[in-house]
């Protein structure tokens, strides 16, 4: 159970607790004031006290007549008596009642006066139902305007940081305040330990951030949070990734060779050292795995033309700007998107010296069993690379076999000296299966020889 949970429990059992311990005092307050306002009427009331003492004296009359003191005659004649001084006490004018009458009257006038004295006592139900229900809601809506409700949940505050706008160096300390003693109480909630790291490196305390990155590793191994320990020890560094930083970058991609943030952050890495090269190597490599369509890959192509000027290479065009170039127009878009295949081709850095402007390159389709007789083919000079290719019906060798009946192909690319359709032993090369035609976004990289 965590602590905010615990927290509201025990704050609802003891607002139940003190609601029943004022229902109670309630209750017995009420029904103690009935009875002595129930007393005070009848001493009060010379109705009800003169009934009484009618009562008490015709009970000692029956009592005398049973035991047979006094005989019948003498019984009824003390019992007029006692009616008609009981008549004349409360003012009755009419004496020639008859007794037994008298005494019924008198009896049922007392009762009516106490039940009106009973009805005219506040009931207590009112006080209750309030107790139980406006002290719970007046207790929360307290509780929302003057206490912190959002401190029950610090990971709540921390989603502030996806919007920097909101975020004020003020918000940020009562953050880091929060998930402190929050985690003083689960330390081994890695979800804390994390936010806990953002929080303090948005407020710039390194060191700290450093610290609950490390405690949250601790608790579980995650490549993304080592990366972003990288990221924290170099700024706590002044930007320099020399040491522990490219140590870890280095243990990620030897687990990982495609894991994305670790190449992308060892190609910044690299361009902060102007190791240019290196970082057109990481940075290529980070866009065999970024979508097309990724938020990141402008930038990333932006990092890729900066590296490749300075090492004076050519640029290269923009991956959304060759793809809509390339892209069909009209009415049949839909149906031709759902049977090409359209992707990148390019060259490994390494491999760059190998390649020759007038070198020819061969993108094709081929089935992935049987025939090796190509189903959709593009050729071009190796000075358009990278080069955003579409394979479709419109790119077949053979119309009678097209690249719309393949359930699965092969794509190829393939970079010739002599143009020769024809692989050759010196021809460099790499290829993608199974492919399903309708496919997009596919990185064709040249990075070896064929053999």
């Amino acid at each position: 159970m965590t602590p905010a949970l615990a927290f509201i429990l025990l704050a609802f059992v003891l607002l139940a607790l003190v609601t029943a311990v004022l229902c109670v005092a309630v209750w017995r307050g009420a029904a103690a004031g009935n009875h002595a306002q129930t007393a005070q009427a009848s001493q009060t009331d010379p109705v009800q006290t003169n009934a009484a003492v009618y009562r008490d004296q015709l009970a000692e009359l029956d009592d005398e007549r049973a035991q047979g003191l006094i005989s019948d005659a003498e019984w009824q004649v003390s019992r007029d008596e006692l009616a008609a001084r009981l008549l004349q006490d409360v003012g009755e004018t009419e004496p020639t009642q008859p007794v037994a009458g008298a005494g019924v009257n008198a009896t049922a006038t007392a009762a009516a006066t106490a039940t009106a004295t009973a009805t005219a006592i506040v009931k207590p139900w009112v006080l209750l139902f309030s107790f139980i229900v406006l002290i719970p809601i007046s207790s929360l809506l307290m509780y929302s305007l003057f206490g912190q409700p959002a401190a029950l949940d610090p990971l709540a505050i921390s989603q502030g940081l996806d919007n920097p706008e909101e975020v004020t160096p003020e918000k940020l300390t009562t953050m880091a305040t929060a998930l402190t003693r929050r985690l003083q109480d689960e330390p081994n909630s890695m979800e804390g330990w994390v936010m806990l790291a953002r929080v303090q490196r948005a407020r710039a305390h390194f060191d700290e951030a450093a610290a609950a990155l490390r405690k949250a590793l601790s608790l579980s191994r995650d490549d993304n949070l080592l990366i972003e320990l990288a990221e924290v020890l170099a700024q706590q560094n002044k930007g320099v990734f020399a040491g522990e930083p490219w140590s870890i970058i280095q243990k990620v991609l030897a687990t990982d060779p495609h894991h994305e943030n670790a190449l992308l952050l060892a190609g910044s890495a690299s361009y902060t050292e102007h190791n240019f090269q290196a970082a057109l190597r990481f940075w290529e490599r980070a866009r065999e795995v970024v979508a097309a369509d990724s938020p990141d890959a402008p930038e990333l192509d932006r990092a890729i033309a900066e590296a490749r000027q300075q090492l004076g290479l050519p640029p290269i065009p923009a991956r959304a700007a060759t793809a809509k170039n390339n892209a069909p127009s009209g009415p049949a878009n839909a149906a031709q998107q759902a049977v090409r295949i359209s992707g990148r081709v390019s060259v490994a850095p390494e491999l760059a010296s190998k390649v020759a402007p007038s070198d020819t390159v061969f993108i094709y389709a081929t089935p992935v069993s049987g025939s090796r007789m190509p189903v959709a083919i593009v050729k071009i000079s190796a000075s358009q690379l990278p080069y955003d290719f579409v394979l479709d019906d419109s790119t077949a060798m053979n119309p009678n076999v097209k690249l719309s009946g393949m359930d699965e192909v092969t794509v190829r690319a393939r970079i010739s000296k002599t143009g020769n359709a024809a692989a050759q032993p010196n021809d460099l090369g790499v290829s993608v299966t199974p492919v399903k035609p309708g496919s997009a976004g596919l990185n064709l990289m040249v990075r070896e020889a064929l053999r």
